[in-house]
């Protein structure tokens, strides 16, 4: 009984500080790999550096309804979207892409 209690016990103070640790390791993960998107970089460089995008979004289509971001409007033709989904505070890194399929414009959000 004693086992129980104590591997109940150690369960209950591990796990927050699990959750913790992956949420943090995610978004400094997210933060690097951000903070190496340049504008003018082509969506496959893009996508090599932050890898798949959580969602994506397009000029005058479906939104985003996170984080109040305005709608993808000129030169933005299609915005990707990377979220820590073990974030409380609602974290998300954004990028627009031209025609082109090159950056135009890259935002780090967080929701309140």
């Amino acid at each position: 009984m004693r086992k129980l209690a104590r591997f109940v016990a150690g369960s209950v103070v591990l796990t927050p500080f699990l959750y913790v640790a992956s949420c943090s390791i995610i978004s400094h993960v997210h933060e690097h790999d951000f903070a190496q998107v340049k504008e003018g970089d082509v969506e496959a460089q893009v996508i090599t550096t932050m890898g798949e995008p959580s969602d994506e979004e397009g000029s005058g289509g479906r939104r985003v309804p996170r984080y109040g971001a305005s709608e993808c409007a000129a030169p933005c033709v299609r915005r990707l979207w990377w979220f820590n989904r073990l974030s409380i505070i609602g974290e998300g890194w954004m990028i627009e892409l031209d025609g082109h399929g090159r950056v135009v414009r890259t935002a780090y959000i967080v929701s309140p």
